[in-house]
């Protein structure tokens, strides 16, 4: 081979070597700068993906009734658990792998033993790092299965991972639903809503590893991390009150087949809200509490309204309760449109307060419009209303609430006509919720002072009382203590001589008015209406007020005296019932036998016979048993199937309608005091899900 050849085939192999040598170095040097120089940029943006800061999930805070002991709501604390069994050293594996395949087949023995060996070496396989094991494990179930074999040893060892959760629980279901409210990711409501950041208590992080796309766990054990619990609300709801408004609105509802309502009940004085129900219909056709109208529902309130009129009139010194005003036998127009009365009166003529108690609209309209027709008396009739405190929010601590639709000749210039005046006077051209209507009746009942609803009697943290909410007072006084006291008498007057006479009471004296307020046409052209009723009592020294408007009546049963009345009435009378203790001072020394039966909730009868002095064991959270010896109740356990229609016969009302809540059934009642048939036989499988409760 020539040498020039030979040279030729070197320096090319040279060459070749040359450039290995150099990518060979290039290679060497990147390494070692990712790794060394820049080791910890790339190290922390692998973490950054892998790992990373997140909130720790909190146990939210308790909300209580107006006693603080009743839970309206609660957090109920609950385990996921999870295994790594990756974690777990071979020789134990081979070892304790059957013990442990066995105690998880009669945890759940929807697997086989040979089933969840299967899983479980499949996974340490594929190198899961984060197997499903559990979901909803109480307690006494993650007490059993830490202590089964290779769990054991623990989250480093035995791959045995708990986390933490918690599941919101109303304890009486759909009582005051919509006002507790629903926590959730998005779009909270009621209580649950206005009271977020307290209730879900401070934000804490913890560092935590990626295991799938959105799932994350802490980098330690879970359950190591303090509890972070957020602060409690005591709300001014009474639970027997509560109970009352609700199934009463419900029967009345049910009764005329209406659309909707709801039913407050407000403690005079203070303007604490006792009890509030939302009732309407959902996709399914089922009757619960989805929507809240009594805080967050404008309509046109129709009648009720007149009271403000009258006010007004009284205020202004336009009239008194004897003035003459013109009815026009219940029809009479006003400019380009006609108002009709209900009901064929027959009076030309009569006083103020006889149109007030049978509700004349025309004799209202006429006595607002002759007062108040000319443009310069507009502003005055506006700002009257403002002064009775119609133009304002609630109070309520829940948010939501819509600003009422006052008009005024000032504000609404393209909205105020010749005919809105007498329209006013009865309730239309107007939008107020229910909530702002009864504090306006609120402040009657209480000698004109205007109070500000509250829901909310406090807040406490560790049990102990952080903050208290004290009744607020918007207004002393809506009007003079002669207009005032002229108003009530007329407002007694409509349960006594009105329409509301089909209510008056033999056992209790109470002053309110009806509201019938027409909505509208439905698709078929057939009309739809509102019903309500407000008012309080006793007559002399209100103690509470009420309103109850049922929504979209159809056909003839549509007169607030007629539909939402006996609601009212029904209502104050079991409340006057329940309260009666509170009303005449009782000297009970009570020695003597217990002759009688009891079944119902263990805990309760235990606090009442421990007040009677009568010894009482309790066999359970529900019992069922009768009288013994002197000063003796005998009882036992009683049997209650989730599974199966129970039997309630003996049960007191609330702790029935608990009992079968709780296991999905709808609920009708019918009479009053304990339960003594029932239209579903016990033991029936819970096919059917409505039941009806015959009481005695």
């Amino acid at each position: 081979m020539p040498v020039s050849r030979k040279n030729e085939l070197l320096y090319r192999v040279y060459s070749v070597l040359f450039t290995f040598f150099i990518l060979s170095l290039l290679i060497v040097y990147r390494m070692a700068k990712v790794s060394i120089l820049e080791g910890e940029k790339w190290r922390a943006k692998k973490e950054h993906r892998y790992m990373e800061w997140r909130p720790l999930k909190t146990q939210r805070g308790n909300i209580y009734a107006d006693d603080g002991q009743n839970l309206m709501a609660t957090s109920v604390e609950f385990f996921e658990i999870r295994m790594d069994p990756t974690v777990v050293n071979t020789g134990v594996w081979n070892r304790d792998i059957e013990s442990l395949c066995n105690g998880l087949s009669k945890f759940d023995n929807r697997r086989s033993p040979s089933q969840w060996r299967s899983y479980l070496e499949e996974g340490r396989k594929k190198k899961s790092k984060y197997l499903l094991i559990a979901k909803n494990v109480d307690h006494f179930q993650l007490e059993e299965l830490s202590s089964l074999s290779i769990f054991k040893l623990g989250q480093f060892d035995g791959g045995f991972i708990k986390v933490r959760e918690y599941k919101r629980e109303k304890p009486y279901r759909s009582l005051a639903a919509r006002t507790i409210g629903v926590d959730r990711t998005e779009n909270r409501v009621g209580l649950e809503n206005s009271f977020n950041r307290l209730l879900r208590g401070e934000e804490k992080k913890a560092y935590m590893k990626r295991v799938s796309k959105d799932l994350f766990i802490p980098v330690y054990d879970p359950t190591e991390y303090e509890i972070i619990k957020g602060k409690d609300l005591v709300t001014t709801i009474n639970v027997g009150m509560q109970d009352i408004v609700h199934n009463e609105l419900m029967n009345g509802i049910s009764k005329h087949n209406a659309e909707a309502g709801c039913a407050i009940l407000m403690e005079v004085n203070t303007g604490k809200i006792k009890a509030i129900s939302n009732l309407s219909y959902n996709d399914s056709g089922r009757l619960g509490e989805f929507q809240n109208f009594a805080v967050a529902h404008s309509t046109e309130p129709g009648s009720t309204m007149k009271a403000a009129s009258v006010l007004m009139l009284l205020e202004d010194d336009y009239a008194d309760s004897n003035t003459l005003v013109d009815f026009s036998k219940g029809k009479k127009r006003f400019y380009d449109q006609t108002m009709f009365d209900s009901g064929n009166h027959g009076y030309s003529k009569s006083t103020l307060k006889e149109g007030f108690e049978i509700s004349s609209n025309v004799a209202i309209a006429s006595a607002m419009f002759e007062a108040y027709e000319r443009p310069k008396k507009w502003t005055q009739y506006a700002e009257g209303l403002r002064k009775f405190g119609l133009h304002e929010l609630s109070g309520i601590e829940l948010e939501g609430e819509p600003k009422p639709f006052i008009k005024h000749p000032k504000i609404n210039k393209n909205e105020w006509y010749g005919t809105t005046i007498p329209w006013m006077a009865h309730g239309y051209e107007m939008k107020l919720t229910p909530l702002q209507v009864l504090r306006f009746y609120n402040s009657i009942a209480n000698d004109g002072k205007l109070m500000d609803a509250q829901i909310v009697n406090a807040i406490k943290s560790n049990d102990q009382i952080e903050k208290t909410f004290g009744p607020n007072t918007s207004k002393k006084e809506i009007a003079s203590i002669e207009s005032i006291k002229e108003l009530q008498e007329m407002l007694k007057g409509v349960v006594n001589n009105g329409t509301g006479k089909n209510l008056k009471s033999k056992d209790i004296e109470f002053a309110g008015k009806t509201g019938t307020t027409k909505v509208g046409y439905a698709g078929n052209g057939e009309v739809k209406y509102n019903a309500s009723f407000v008012g309080y009592w006793p007559a002399e020294a209100p103690r509470y007020s009420l309103i109850v408007v049922v929504y979209g009546l159809k056909g003839n049963e549509y007169y607030g005296n007629r539909v939402a009345g006996p609601i009212f009435k029904r209502i104050m009378d079991w409340c006057v019932a329940m309260k009666q203790d509170d009303l005449v001072a009782l000297d009970l020394d009570f020695r003597g036998d217990y002759r009688g039966k009891v079944y119902g909730n263990g805990n309760d009868f235990k606090t009442i016979f421990q007040d009677l002095n009568v010894t009482y064991v309790s066999a359970g959270r529900w019992i069922k048993g009768q009288s013994g010896q002197e000063g003796e109740v005998l009882n036992g356990r009683a049997k209650i199937s989730a599974e199966r229609v129970p039997n309630l016969k003996g049960m007191g009302l609330r702790d029935a309608i608990y009992v079968l809540e709780n296991i999905g059934m709808d609920v009708h009642v019918d009479g009053f005091g304990k339960v003594v048939k029932q239209s579903l036989k016990p033991g029936e499988d819970l096919g059917k899900k409505e039941i009806t409760l015959y009481l005695n």
